[in-house]
């Protein structure tokens, strides 16, 4: 039997980017994939908010899970509808939100992959003249 991969919802105001509520990510034969209306209805965490002010982002399976376990807190980004992470507790009202490492650490390693092959490129046409 298939088990189906549904990952986490992260549901928060619209309006403050302040997290809600998280859904758990479920990996099972019988796993269904659910809408915004039947999460506000089932959870009681959600119980009780507008549908109108809160908005959801679904992540897939298994994403920014090392994220979540470092972060010390997290919003989502209400102009960029973006989740972001804060590592450390800097004592400040208002926490230092990034992107998530696991973002940072994948494009630092494609712009190190890019400025490899470009240095090999330019090492290969100095040797050949």
């Amino acid at each position: 039997m298939i088990k189906l991969k549904i990952g986490p919802k992260v549901y928060y105001r619209k309006t403050t980017g302040e997290v809600i509520y998280i859904t758990s990510q479920v990996e099972s034969p019988w796993a269904v994939e659910t809408t915004k209306e039947d999460d506000m209805g089932f959870y009681p965490q959600l119980k009780g908010y507008d549908p109108a002010q809160v908005d959801v982002l679904k992540l897939e399976f298994d994403k920014y899970t090392e994220d979540f376990t470092r972060a010390k807190s997290y919003w989502v980004n209400p102009d960029t509808g973006k989740l972001e992470f804060a590592y450390v507790d800097t004592g400040e009202s208002k926490p230092d939100y990034q992107a998530p490492l696991t973002e940072q650490v994948s494009d630092l390693k494609a712009r190190q992959d890019s400025t490899e092959a470009a240095l090999l490129a330019l090492m290969d046409t100095t040797t050949t003249t």
